[in-house]
């Protein structure tokens, strides 16, 4: 009697100590909606950061696209970033281009913007990276 006891008390300090226990958090993800995700090349993880808002427009018939990222963490986040621009056919227009750096600070807010290189850009992703400060 005594050894179920023993046995019983062990299960119930298990049990205990696995609902107390921390949930591990999910991984925040790329993009807020499925539409963002659509237009990200995500390499690696984002390290915590969101792209939450994607506009796109075309001023004096060139591309403009402009996305607001959000970091969801309290630490730094150095994310590198470029633009594909492609035309109607989804081939690529232009020679491509350099990924561009950007520091963003705990649950701090930033756009990135690009400009496509002519009128024959008709569509667009963004290739994304991070790495954590």
């Amino acid at each position: 009697m005594k050894q179920i006891s023993k046995q019983f008390a062990a299960c119930a300090a298990l049990v205990a100590a696995c609902i107390t226990a921390p949930a591990m958090a999910d991984p925040v993800p790329n993009a807020s909606s499925p539409g963002i995700a659509a237009k990200l090349i995500v390499r690696g993880t984002l390290e915590g950061v969101q792209v939450t808002d994607l506009r796109s427009q075309r001023k004096n018939d060139v591309m403009v696209v402009q996305a607001e990222t959000v970091n969801l963490t309290n630490r730094d986040v150095r994310i590198y970033y470029r633009f594909r621009w492609t035309d109607a056919a989804g081939m690529q227009v232009g020679d491509g281009e350099v990924w561009k750096p950007l520091m963003i600070l705990g649950q701090q807010s930033q756009f990135i913007k690009g400009t496509a290189y002519g009128p024959q850009a008709t569509d667009f992703k963004i290739e994304m990276s991070a790495e954590p400060r």
